[in-house]
C-alpha cells in the first residue's frame, strides 16, 4: 500500500510538471501563422526598462510561410522561429555570427532587442502595423517597403563623397570629398565594383527595406597606397552591412546605418 501510495505521488508530481512545460515551451515545428507573414521593419520599442532609442538604425524581421524566419539588427544577421498562432505565440533567436558593432549604443540596442524578442507571448496585426507583446514588450513594426531596384541599376557610379551616418543626432557632418570606387548594378541582381585597391562582384536583392549583398568575391589590385585601403575598407564596409540607397538626377546616394557610413556617387 505505501509503494502504491509512492507511486500515485510520483504519477500526480510528472503530471503537473507536463502540464506546465506544455504551458512555457513552445510546441509543435510547423510554419508561422499566416497573418505574420511577411517583411516587417522595427518602427519603436519598449520594454521594463522604458523606450529603446533606436536612432537611425534598421532592424527587421521576415518571416516566411515555413518554419524560416530571419532578421537584420543593429549589428548582427539573425535567425528566428515563431511558434503558435497571432494570439498565442513563442518565438526564439539565434545570432549565427556575431557581427561587429562600429559603436556600443548598437550593441545594447541589438542585445535588448533580441532579449525582449525571445519573451514575446502574444501579438496584434492593424492597417499594416504589428505589435510583438509581452511582459512590458512592446515591439511595434510596419510593413517594410519595397523600393524599385531599378531606380540605381544599369548606371555607371563614381564615388565622390564619403561621410558618417551618426547614430545619434548631433551637429550635422559635411560630407567629404573622397574618389576612388566605382559600382555598377545590372538588372539581375548582379553587382560589379572597382576601387583602386581591388575588383569585386556579388548578388544583391531587397530585404525588408534594405540592399543586402551576398556571394562578394575579391581580386586584389597591386598599387593600394594607405589612403587608397581607407577608401576601400569604407565602400566594402557600407557593401557588406547592407544599405538604403536615393537615387535621382544622376546621383545615388547608399546610406549604411550598420556601417554608419553614406557613400555618395554621381553618373
Amino acid at each position: 500500500m505505501h509503494i502504491a501510495k509512492q507511486l500515485v505521488a510520483i504519477v500526480g508530481v510528472s503530471t503537473v510538471l507536463l502540464m506546465l512545460t506544455s504551458c512555457s515551451t513552445p510546441q509543435g515545428g510547423g510554419g508561422s501563422d499566416p497573418g505574420l507573414r511577411g517583411q516587417w521593419q522595427l518602427e519603436s520599442a519598449s520594454d521594463s526598462f522604458g523606450p529603446i532609442a533606436l536612432a537611425n538604425q534598421l532592424i527587421s524581421l521576415t518571416i516566411d510561410g515555413d518554419a524560416t524566419t530571419s532578421g537584420r539588427s543593429s549589428c548582427s544577421d539573425y535567425t528566428a522561429h515563431v511558434y503558435g498562432t497571432v494570439t498565442s505565440m513563442w518565438v526564439t533567436t539565434t545570432v549565427p555570427h556575431a557581427g561587429s558593432c562600429v559603436v556600443a549604443a548598437q550593441k545594447y540596442i541589438e542585445h535588448r532587442y533580441l532579449k525582449d524578442l525571445g519573451q514575446v507571448r502574444t501579438s496584434t496585426i492593424t492597417g499594416g502595423v504589428l505589435h510583438l507583446l509581452g511582459p512590458d514588450i512592446d515591439l511595434r513594426y510596419h510593413r517594410a517597403l519595397s523600393i524599385p531596384l531599378g531606380l540605381m541599376e544599369g548606371h555607371q557610379w563614381k564615388l565622390t563623397t564619403v561621410s558618417p551616418d551618426e547614430l545619434n543626432p548631433g551637429p550635422k557632418v559635411l560630407p567629404k570629398a573622397e574618389p576612388g570606387a566605382n559600382l555598377l548594378f545590372s538588372a539581375h541582381g548582379f553587382m560589379i565594383g572597382e576601387t583602386r585597391c581591388n575588383l569585386f562582384t556579388a548578388k544583391y536583392t531587397e530585404n525588408a527595406g534594405e540592399v543586402v549583398t551576398s556571394n562578394l568575391v575579391q581580386h586584389s589590385k597591386p598599387g593600394c597606397d594607405a589612403v587608397s585601403q581607407k577608401t576601400d575598407g569604407r565602400v566594402m564596409s557600407v557593401l557588406t552591412s547592407g544599405f538604403t540607397f536615393l537615387s535621382g538626377g544622376g546621383f545615388l546616394t547608399l546610406t549604411s546605418p550598420r556601417a554608419g557610413l553614406t557613400l555618395g556617387f554621381v553618373d
